[in-house]
């Protein structure tokens, strides 16, 4: 069987078709947030007060939804799975800045993705964050001369779970799903300790 996916690195479209790919699916995801609720960020900020189980919900979703996906496709041979577009991953530069992005995201009550939606339904807080974001950017390019070793530190390659299982495929599937529903019973039964103080 001739493997299909993805698209544009197998040679079944060019670059111009690819870009313009990933734009209508980019409008789709915005529209899908939306209709989702996510255009304020009044969803974002309480998951880490355990407050609201809707995005953890959503996200858990996805990421199963997704890894399935890839996973049913490559065993059927859809998807060559060693031309997936994978970042490096830097350990130490990924933990600060998981913390500053956290951070922000708190503070806000928005994420890149969901600020973007909000700024199309002209969130003024969706704005000042968009606006934020891009300062922060800046100021990141100004100094990354200076930062650069500490930038490139931990630099663990293109890291996925299945290395850490010897390449296996079907146990990183296993193992990602079980992270992924064991994360969300986390948060779920954190809920619920919170939410039985509060009635006391």
């Amino acid at each position: 069987m001739e493997t299909v996916f993805p698209l544009f690195t197998n040679g079944f479209i060019d670059n111009n078709l690819n870009l313009m790919l990933g734009l209508g699916i980019g409008i789709i995801f915005g529209f899908i947030l939306e209709r989702g609720g996510f255009g304020t960020s009044a969803h974002i900020a309480p998951v880490f007060y355990f407050r609201s189980l809707i995005v953890p919900k959503i996200m858990v979703t996805a990421i199963i939804t997704a890894a399935t996906l890839i996973f049913v496709g490559s065993l059927l041979g859809y998807i060559d799975y060693s031309q997936i577009f994978i970042p490096t991953t830097y350990l130490w530069p990924y933990l600060i800045g998981g913390m500053i992005f956290g951070l922000g995201m708190v503070m806000s009550g928005w994420c890149p993705g969901t600020a973007v939606v909000g700024i199309a339904t002209l969130k003024i807080d969706a704005i000042f964050f968009a606006l934020g974001l891009l300062v922060g950017m800046f100021f990141y390019f100004d100094i990354y001369e200076y930062i650069i070793d500490f930038a490139n530190s931990g630099n663990l390659g293109k890291f996925t779970i299945d290395k850490l299982v010897g390449g296996d495929i079907r146990i990183s599937y296993l193992i990602t799903v079980a992270a992924s529903l064991g994360l969300l019973l986390f948060v779920i039964a954190v809920k619920k300790v919170i939410d039985n103080k509060g009635e006391n």
